[in-house]
C-alpha cells in the first residue's frame, strides 16, 4: 500500500496534466475556429467577395451590424453551455445513478456510478469566462447571464455531486496544478483579448446600428468623447497617459510583487518548518511508544 502511495503520488500530476491539456485543447480550439470564422465573414477574408468590404471596411451586405452578430455568438455558445450542463446532469447522470441502484447486476456494474472531477469544472469555468471576456463588450449583459447561468450550475452540480457521483479513485490536490490553472486563464485571457483589440482598432464599426456609427473605427469614439469633458478631466486623463504616472505606478506595482513574493516565500518557509516540526514530534511519539512497549515487556510489574 505504501508503495502505491508513493507512485501515484509521483505520477499523480502527470496523468491529470494529460487529460485537462486534451481538453483545454479542444475547448479553447474550438472557440478560436468560431472566432476566426467570425473574422472571415467580416472582413470578407481577402477572397472572391473581398470588393463587397472596400466600400465600409466589413462586408455590410451579409453583416450590416457586425458587433450584433459576434455578441449573439458568444450568447448562443453561453446558451449551449448551459443546455449542455442540465443535458447531462437530468439526461445522463441521474438515470445512470438509478439503474445503478435499481439493477445491482451486470448491467448495474456497466452503468456505474460517474465520478465528479474537479479539474473539468474548473476548466469548464475557465472556458465560459473565456467567452465572456470575448463577448461581454458586444454584449453588455453577458457577464450578468454569465453569472445567472453560474448559479444554477453550482447547485446543479452540487445536487449531481452528492446524488449520483461516486467519490473518485484519485484524489484531486490543488496544490499540484497550483500554476496549470493560473496559466490557463492567462491563456483565455490573451486568446479573448486579441480579437477584442484586433475589432477595436483595426475593423471599422457598423455605419447603420451601435453607438460608434459614423467613426472610423471604434477607439476613434473615445478621443472624441475626451475632447468633449471639461478641461480639468481632460487634463487628469492626459495625466494617466504619460510618463509621470507611468513610472511611479510601475515602481510601486514592482514593489508590492516583490513585497508579496517575499511573504509568499516567508508562508512557505514557515509551512515546511511546521511540516518538520509535526514530523519530528510523530516520531517521538513513536519512539516513545515503542521505549513504553520495551519497558513493559522487560518489568512486566511495572
Amino acid at each position: 500500500e505504501g508503495n502505491h502511495h508513493v507512485v501515484g503520488t509521483r505520477s499523480g500530476p502527470i496523468l491529470l496534466r494529460l487529460p485537462l491539456a486534451r481538453t483545454l485543447f479542444l475547448r479553447l480550439a474550438s472557440l478560436v475556429v468560431l472566432l476566426f470564422s467570425l473574422w472571415n465573414q467580416i472582413t470578407c477574408g481577402g477572397g472572391a467577395e473581398a470588393e463587397d468590404c472596400k466600400t465600409c471596411g466589413y462586408n455590410y451586405k451579409e453583416l450590416p451590424c457586425w458587433e450584433t452578430v459576434v455578441g449573439q455568438e458568444m450568447y448562443k455558445l453561453l446558451l449551449f453551455d448551459l443546455l449542455t450542463g442540465l443535458a447531462v446532469a437530468l439526461l445522463i447522470q441521474f438515470p445512470r445513478k438509478l439503474l445503478c441502484g435499481l439493477c445491482p447486476g451486470a448491467l448495474g456494474r456497466l452503468a456505474a456510478t460517474q465520478e465528479f472531477q474537479v479539474p473539468d469544472e474548473v476548466l469548464g469555468l475557465i472556458y465560459a469566462q473565456t467567452v465572456v471576456w470575448v463577448g461581454s463588450f458586444f454584449c453588455p449583459l453577458l457577464p450578468l447571464l454569465n453569472t445567472v447561468k453560474f448559479l444554477l450550475l453550482f447547485y446543479l452540480k452540487k445536487l449531481t455531486l452528492f446524488f449520483s457521483c461516486s467519490p473518485a479513485a484519485r484524489t484531486f490536490r490543488a496544490s499540484t496544478a497550483n500554476f496549470f490553472f493560473p496559466l490557463v486563464l492567462l491563456l483565455g485571457l490573451a486568446i479573448s483579448s486579441v480579437p477584442l483589440l484586433y475589432s477595436i482598432f483595426l475593423i471599422p464599426p457598423s455605419k447603420l446600428c451601435g453607438p460608434f456609427r459614423g467613426q472610423s473605427s471604434i477607439w476613434a469614439k473615445i478621443p472624441e468623447s475626451i475632447s468633449s469633458l471639461p478641461e480639468t478631466a481632460q487634463n487628469f486623463l492626459f495625466f494617466l497617459g504619460t510618463q509621470a504616472f507611468a513610472v511611479p505606478l510601475l515602481l510601486i506595482s514592482s514593489i508590492l510583487m516583490a513585497y508579496t513574493v517575499a511573504l509568499a516565500n516567508s508562508y512557505g518557509r514557515l509551512i515546511s518548518q511546521l511540516k518538520r516540526q509535526r514530523e519530528t514530534e510523530a516520531q517521538n511519539k513513536v519512539f516513545l511508544a515503542r521505549r513504553a512497549v520495551a519497558l513493559s515487556s522487560t518489568n512486566p510489574a511495572f
